[in-house]
């Protein structure tokens, strides 16, 4: 599916306002779109902003402010109260801002939870081709366990019913730089899996479902598909993750 269909749509129909508040969200459906986007500015880094954005319209309050501060503490604790309720995260997963945009959030739930079981690592674009890359060469998780490769070209996925419900599954929900996503639902993810699964949905996030009970590590900037900035990712991590954290 063209991402840049995904952004267009996104920002011209999906957001009801009262206030400030978000109160309605109208994801992107599955099937290939039928119109071209009007502004197709929308792939890796950071994206076009939404209709009608104006920076002096931004909250000067925090800036220059620390995250330990009284308003930092506040504005931290209204985004991920926010992200809560208009993505639907279920009440026990837990939802943190972290440095470094996607990457950092991936990279960091990669770092402290890989390698207690073996891993099956889907990639059909450049981003997930990264993650395989870290787990092989960074983080040299083949010296304990088995990494295994599901890949397939540029438009294409891989046969992702090879995966193993015992294994931890690294994967892109929707790429980045090849317009294809998981199909809806993500039902090639067992739901009585031993392992857990880790999700780089940033261009996913905030423009398609996402089927909570399929993802325990979830991470997105907001650079995508809410047309922010670079610099900060959030992770999103369900109790069975947060118990990998701990175990």
């Amino acid at each position: 599916m063209m991402r840049a269909a995904f952004a267009q749509a996104f920002t011209s129909h999906s957001l009801l306002r009262n206030g400030n508040k978000v109160v309605a969200l109208r994801m992107m459906s599955a099937a290939m779109p039928s119109q071209k986007p009007v502004n197709p500015e929308f792939s890796s880094g950071p994206c076009k902003k939404r209709p009608g954005y104006d920076v002096s319209k931004l909250d000067s309050r925090t800036l220059g402010r620390s995250h330990r501060s009284k308003i930092g503490k506040e504005r931290l604790g209204y985004a991920i109260d926010e992200t809560k309720r208009i993505l639907g995260v279920p009440d026990d997963y837990l939802v943190g801002i972290v440095p470094a945009s996607d990457t950092g959030a991936y990279e960091m739930a990669m770092w402290n939870m890989l390698g207690q079981r073996n891993i099956d690592v889907c990639h059909w674009e450049s981003f997930g081709k990264g993650w395989f890359a870290d787990a092989i060469s960074h983080l040299k998780l083949r010296d304990s366990v088995e990494v295994n490769e599901h890949t397939a070209d540029y438009g294409s996925l891989p046969d992702l019913s090879k995966v193993n419900p015992d294994n931890d599954i690294c994967f892109t929900f929707n790429g980045t730089t090849s317009g294809v996503r998981v199909p809806e639902g993500a039902d090639f993810i067992s739901d009585g899996r031993t392992g857990i699964t880790l999700c780089d949905a940033t261009s996913a996030c905030f423009a398609m479902n996402m089927p909570w009970e399929k993802l325990d590590v979830t991470t997105y900037s907001w650079q995508k598909v809410l047309g922010g900035e670079g610099g900060h990712g959030v992770l999103i991590l369900s109790p069975r993750a947060v118990e990998r954290l701990e175990t």
